[in-house]
């Protein structure tokens, strides 16, 4: 079974043994993929790519340094953008090598829900939605976000998010999970997941280990006042307030 947009495996190289058992749940399925390999950041980022990322930025947003392996995802989820406008693809389904997918995954693909008109995030975790904020999708429901959703696990987006989340990283100054306002960009949480991910501490991950190390490091820094004067914080807060946790 074909996807009308192509299923990408974001990896690295040297990792067969770890994207292997999503290479055998797809050819279950009889679904097609293709492989990218990302940048590899476990000995440290490669000097050709320190002219794309910005650490003071990174530290600002995040309030801790950000780790050469989470530049490394970051810059490697670029490249899928990247590769959506360099081969005039209308969008992508993309799945970390590490993503475990459910049985009805084909399902879902074979309805044509993953031909999103933004960013559809087929795993996510720690996401709010307002609840009237919603539409059906067969028999998954799919929610505007209304506060951060994390993971970047497995994921579907079109040529438009593509253009707009490469803009959102000149340069690399955020986690891959997610460089933008969610809600803003109109991006979408299916529910119930058609993937998942192992739970923290199991299975094999490339940035865990570090993420802990530079977590305790920072101290957390107190928030710019200057936010009580503007609109947007308002409207932002009332919509955070609104918000619920959904059933994934």
């Amino acid at each position: 079974m074909r996807a009308d947009w192509p299923i990408f495996i974001l990896t690295l190289e040297g990792d067969e043994a770890r994207r292997q058992p999503l290479l055998d749940q797809l050819a279950g399925m009889g679904l097609q993929w293709r492989l990218i390999y990302g940048v590899d950041g476990r000995r440290g980022l490669p000097a050709e790519y320190l002219s794309m990322i910005d650490r003071d930025a990174a530290h600002d947003r995040l309030k801790r340094p950000m780790t050469d392996s989470e530049f490394a995802c970051a810059l490697s989820h670029r490249q899928i953008y990247e590769t959506i406008m360099d081969e005039g693809l209308d969008g992508a389904l993309v799945l970390e090598d590490d993503a475990i997918l459910t049985p009805d995954f084909p399902d879902f693909i074979r309805a044509g829900h993953h031909l999103t008109d933004t960013l559809a995030l087929l795993d996510h975790c720690g996401g709010r939605v307002l609840p009237w904020q919603r539409k059906k999708a067969g028999r998954w429901l799919m929610y505007r976000p209304a506060r951060p959703a994390w993971l970047c696990t497995g994921y579907t987006l079109c040529r438009n998010t593509a253009q707009e989340l490469l803009r959102a990283t000149i340069p690399i100054n955020f986690v891959s999970d997610w460089p933008v306002d969610l809600y803003h960009l109109r991006a979408w949480l299916v529910v119930p997941r058609v993937v998942h991910h192992n739970p923290q501490g199991q299975g094999p991950s490339h940035l865990a280990q570090d993420r802990a190390i530079m977590g305790m490091q920072v101290p957390c820094k107190k928030k710019n006042s200057a936010r009580f004067l503007k609109v947007n914080y308002y409207r932002g807060l009332l919509r955070r307030r609104l918000a619920r946790p959904v059933d994934s």
